[in-house]
């Protein structure tokens, strides 16, 4: 039988080889509907796992950690709207570079999703994509503290996803999913 963990806020986690994971209810993250016609990943019913990274069974979340992850839960709705603007940006070669093929670059978007058209506005992402995870990175490069990493489905990416590193409060880096890279300067 694996190891567990209690906390009092956040619930009842279970170590998984690399990670403690819990469900966690974020109604807010629901707003992104994309539904990938996989059964791994229907169209989200707003529950999704929350994972500290670990080393090994005794590496317990650090206070920073829980502290970042309560912010982040606490912050999913102000999240949505920063989450689609910085993408937005991206799409639209506008704010920071994230360096990856999509920025600047609306047309190989809807050719990418086989669409007609490419998104006309930032609302129009939320279709796009669907929350898979919440994990709280221990080691980020270019960060001494923890930072939180949502990834996501993505019907513009489907073989990589999107992933978006925050703070609880503005996205820090855009990229693939379980691999955000630094925005270039």
């Amino acid at each position: 039988m694996g190891s567990t963990w209690d906390h009092a806020a956040l619930g009842h986690f279970k170590y998984d080889g690399t990670c403690w994971t819990t469900i966690v209810d974020v109604p807010a993250f629901g707003a992104f509907a994309y539904d990938t016609g996989y059964s791994n990943a229907p169209r989200s019913t707003g529950k999704h796992e929350l994972a500290f990274q670990a080393d090994d069974e005794t590496d317990l979340p650090s206070p920073a950690a829980i502290a970042l992850a309560s912010k982040v839960l606490a912050n999913q709705a102000k999240l949505v709207p920063t989450i689609t603007h910085a993408l937005w940006e991206d799409f639209n070669g506008r704010g920071p570079d994230s360096g990856m093929w999509w920025h600047g670059d609306l047309v190989q978007v809807a050719e990418m999703m086989g669409a007609n058209q490419p998104p006309s506005a930032r609302d129009d992402l939320l279709a796009l994509m669907q929350l898979s995870q919440i994990t709280v990175c221990k080691d980020v490069e270019g960060h001494d503290d923890p930072v939180v990493e949502l990834s996501f489905h993505a019907d513009f990416d489907e073989e990589h996803g999107v992933g978006f590193l925050t703070d609880g409060e503005t996205v820090l880096r855009i990229g693939y999913s379980g691999d955000p890279i630094p925005y270039e300067t």
